[in-house]
């Protein structure tokens, strides 16, 4: 059995070139988000217009996968990681600088492909460092730490807003990004070019192609738990507003909810590192399902907090999920643009979720409700239908990379 100190040493490793990266950076993140529709009202526009900056920051996303599996196959993902990180800087500060909503858009957009290309980037950073034995777990860290710094970002932004104004935040954000890059760049990570097996330059399209069977039944289950994912950001607002509730108590709801799910990485790791991953993706789809549906029967605080914390003990539990899926099911040889890709189905799912919520409630606010549930329930079907089987005692587990379908 190997020694505990090269796992320490990798540990350090992650510390370094990842984990504290991604916190700096995702701090900003956390502080950009609530504010990019607050910024086009501050140009005079109406909320539909609003809305633009939060969709091009999506789209964004969308493309930055992409762009963030392409340099990782190209640059290895120290050096993707660190474009990216420009790019997201680079985002911020033309939201920063800009007096009119063209530019800002542009500004969000960028955002938008920095975020997600770094995602790609620190994902494949994890699996050049770690076994298969230990991935699950560094995995769900790196969902944790940016969990937490999401959870900080807001607060930050709030005490900026109240004490520079909004403008302020944007530039915050770029010395978030630009504190991550110096880190990256002070990091033992950055003096290894690439993984110690280069990986083939694909397309996307191309990697699609030779992975069909893969994305049509589990990556149908991602594009699922991407979709129900989102929509619980919706859910849980809609439902406390239509009960009554304030403005104040729905915010505590909801960092009630935030709490819940931060708490839960490291032990979901563990357990899908021993003992499979179907024994947190299962459990986090349902709870995700049933907590939806259960909020159409609350009608007061207790009851949605209870809801709120249903919600976020499935999407804790499934934290870093959809990454260690990635790195199970993907071809050694074009595992960066296969991750973009499969970040991308997610990505689709996050769309698909909110909108279902608004059809629904153009019938009755309970029926988009439902759906989403449904879909969680389905998605945990999906998850146990197509999930690789784990092979192996829980001391030493080896994921079986081949779909058996």
């Amino acid at each position: 059995m190997a020694s505990s100190e090269p796992r320490r040493e990798v540990v350090r490793d992650l510390a370094t070139s990842t984990y504290i990266p991604t916190f700096l950076s995702e701090i900003g993140i956390g502080a950009v988000l609530p504010v990019l529709a607050l910024s086009v009202l501050s140009f005079d526009y109406d909320s539909v217009i609003a809305s633009l900056a939060v969709a091009a920051y999506a789209i964004g996303r969308i493309v930055g996968s992409a762009l963030g599996g392409r340099l990782g196959a190209g640059l290895g993902p120290a050096r993707a990681a660190m474009v990216m990180l420009a790019v997201l800087a680079a985002g911020a500060a033309v939201c920063a600088a800009s007096p009119m909503i063209v530019p800002f858009v542009v500004g969000a957009l960028t955002v938008g492909v920095g975020h997600a290309g770094y995602h790609i980037a620190r994902q494949g950073q994890v699996n050049a460092a770690v076994s298969a034995q230990y991935r699950a777990r560094a995995l769900t860290t790196l969902a944790g730490v940016w969990r937490i710094a999401n959870f900080v970002g807001p607060l930050m932004g709030a005490a900026i807003i109240g004490v520079w104004g909004i403008h302020y935040v944007y530039v915050a954000a770029v010395i978030a990004a630009v504190a991550a890059m110096i880190a990256l760049r002070l990091s033992p990570a950055w003096h290894l070019r690439r993984e110690a097996e280069p990986e083939q330059k694909v397309s996307p399209l191309t990697v699609v192609k030779d992975n069909a069977k893969v994305f049509r039944t589990l990556g149908v289950a991602v594009v699922f738990t991407g979709a129900v994912r989102a929509a619980r950001l919706v859910v849980l607002p809609l439902w406390a507003t239509h009960v009554g509730l304030s403005p104040q108590v729905a915010t505590l709801i909801f960092g009630i909810n935030a709490a819940v799910d931060m708490v839960l990485f490291y032990p979901a790791g563990v357990v899908m590192d021993r003992y499979g991953r179907v024994w947190t993706a299962v459990p986090s789809a349902l709870m995700l399902g049933l907590g939806t549906i259960a909020l159409t029967w609350t009608s007061g605080a207790l009851g949605v907090t209870l809801a709120a914390i249903a919600l976020g003990i499935g999407n804790g539990w499934g934290s870093g999920l959809i990454m260690t899926l990635a790195a199970d099911v993907a071809p050694r040889a074009t595992r960066s643009v296969f991750t973009g890709v499969w970040s991308i189905a997610q990505d689709v799912g996050g769309f698909i979720g909110p909108m279902v919520v608004s059809v629904g409630a153009a019938i009755a606010l309970p029926v988009g409700f439902w759906l989403v549930g449904g879909a969680g329930i389905a998605t945990a079907y999906g998850m146990y239908r197509w999930i690789p089987p784990w092979r192996g005692n829980p001391s030493h587990p080896q994921p079986v990379t081949s779909l058996d379908l």
